[in-house]
């Protein structure tokens, strides 16, 4: 099995809103969920690909969820057109 740092149709570009983040090739339904995001363990939270290139937004398309103790995911809030971008209102940080 391959290691992907992000979903299939997922890719890291220069965002308008803040440096880089998360854009899709491909058209996301809402209710799909995307993976993994963070890892808490103790008082540390790691982030992968996914969650440390997905910018902040008021207005979110996507949301994170604890699917599992300590483990986060990605899930699509509404339906996304190819080639925008993902956003998650944060909720570790501040902003």
């Amino acid at each position: 099995m391959t290691y992907r740092a992000l979903p299939d149709g997922l890719f890291i570009s220069d965002s308008p809103i803040a440096g880089q983040g998360i854009f899709t090739r491909r058209p996301l339904e809402s209710g799909t969920v995307l993976g993994l995001s963070h890892i808490i363990l103790g008082e540390e939270i790691i982030r992968t690909p996914l969650g440390g290139f997905i910018n902040h937004s008021d207005h979110p398309n996507c949301a994170k969820y604890e699917y599992e103790p300590h483990r986060y995911f990605i899930t699509v809030l509404e339906d996304i057109d190819p080639m925008k971008e993902l956003f998650l209102k944060y909720t570790f940080y501040e902003v």
